[in-house]
């Protein structure tokens, strides 16, 4: 049975695990029928307890439903959102890529879009900046909802049941000193976001580096994607992170304009 973590593992490997469990319980979901705890727990190896705690948080945050009549669970609605998400992941490319484009020729840093996944975001496009010191780019990777400023424009906009689950699933993982794992003052952030428009990371993904992001809107007002612009730390003082914040949001309002005349 795979539903106890040895003691002291790290956290990254909690983390993993956690991730690991929940996609087992959707995946033995995926006929689409419902399927009892007892099952759920044969299906996926795991502890009875084990998976009653993860289906009890995938119920939470929409992605599986309870029949409190039977006690047998199945896939949530949820899974409709991020199945659209993918399905428009080439539009929104499509549309983005002359923005993105410009983005990176005007700033010369290295520009990323991001696309929301079920437990961290999917880097779908990325273009190198034009600096001889850059970061290099991520397209085709995954990255972290809490540590990066692409994944944290697009969990400010999610519900508050699915950034719980984030937070729960595993410890967030401290990727850097600077890395924010502490729930209460992530949501401080994801406000400040939601406030202002954009958000932003220094030094808390990777030493040495910086980024700030926005989220792109879809026809219908939700957020369907981000936009991030990286690159060295030493380059994004207050006065930059202002300039390139205001670029951005401009850009970004040229993508939800741009996706509006395609619906």
């Amino acid at each position: 049975m795979t539903g106890t973590v040895p003691q002291h593992a790290p956290a990254s490997e909690v983390r993993i695990q956690s991730i690991a469990r929940a996609k087992a319980l959707l995946d033995a979901m995926a006929g689409g029928e419902w399927v009892s705890l007892r099952d759920l727990a044969q299906r996926t190896g795991l502890l009875k307890t084990t998976a009653f705690n993860l289906i009890k948080a995938l119920v939470e945050t929409g992605l599986a439903e309870h029949d409190t009549g039977t006690g047998s669970y199945r896939l949530g609605l949820q899974h409709l959102v991020y199945g659209n998400a993918v399905a428009r992941r080439l539009d929104i490319a499509t549309i983005a890529r002359p923005h993105l484009t410009a983005l990176c020729a005007q700033t010369r840093e290295t520009i990323n879009l991001a696309i929301p996944g079920p437990a961290d975001v999917f880097i779908a496009e990325s273009l190198e900046g034009s600096y001889n010191l850059r970061v290099s780019s991520y397209s085709g990777t995954r990255a972290s909802y809490h540590s990066t400023a692409c994944g944290r424009a697009l969990l400010a906009y999610q519900p508050e049941d699915f950034r719980r689950f984030i937070y729960e699933v595993a410890p967030l993982q401290k990727l850097t000193p600077n890395t924010i794992t502490d729930p209460e003052e992530l949501e401080s952030v994801l406000q400040d976001c939601r406030t202002r428009g954009w958000t932003q990371e220094f030094e808390e993904n990777e030493p040495g580096s910086a980024c700030l992001a926005a989220p792109i809107f879809g026809p219908g007002g939700n957020v369907v994607a981000s936009v991030s612009i990286a690159g060295p730390a030493s380059r994004f003082d207050g006065p930059a992170v202002s300039r390139l914040s205001n670029i951005l949001i401009t850009s970004l309002a040229g993508i939800t304009r741009d996706l509006a005349g395609q619906s």
